[in-house]
């Protein structure tokens, strides 16, 4: 399913920041997020995905597996390059951006710690920690080159 064209270093790195800032700004605004979609197009630009689905989950990689059903025919199309997906875990105090390109696969893991004050008004900052990477299945591309 690979569209055969290598995603550049910036692309890549453009495609990163914008999930993690819009995770980030999730937290500091409500606390928490459901998975964050992000879609660099084939002309360039990075564009946010609305997701909406109705149907029963019956855990976090059933939401993961229905996110990569939706996506699969845009990458088929041409109209995906890459994407992200923001996941936020919480109970695991960080956050991991699943990043996926034909030649790009890997899951970054994104620590984080919160700090927060007020009680009507709840303010959240977030601090980030050292970010690490591991190498993941391209489910969508098929295997990095």
């Amino acid at each position: 399913m690979s569209t055969g064209r290598s995603i550049s270093q910036d692309q890549l790195d453009a495609l990163f920041t914008a999930a993690l800032e819009a995770a980030i700004g999730r937290i500091e605004k409500d606390g928490h997020f459901h998975p964050l979609v992000f879609e660099l197009r084939d002309s360039g630009a990075i564009q946010a995905v609305a997701v909406l689905e109705t149907g029963a989950i019956d855990g976090r990689r059933d939401v993961i597996d229905r996110l990569f059903e939706i996506l699969r025919p845009r990458v088929s199309e041409g109209v995906v390059q890459a994407f992200a997906i923001s996941l936020d875990r919480h109970h695991e105090g960080q956050m991991t951006v699943m990043l996926r390109a034909p030649n790009y696969a890997a899951d970054i893991f994104v620590p984080f710690s919160e700090a927060g004050e007020g009680f009507l008004k709840r303010k959240r900052r977030v601090s980030l920690g050292e970010f690490s990477a591991k190498e993941a299945a391209n489910e969508i591309f098929g295997e990095a080159r």
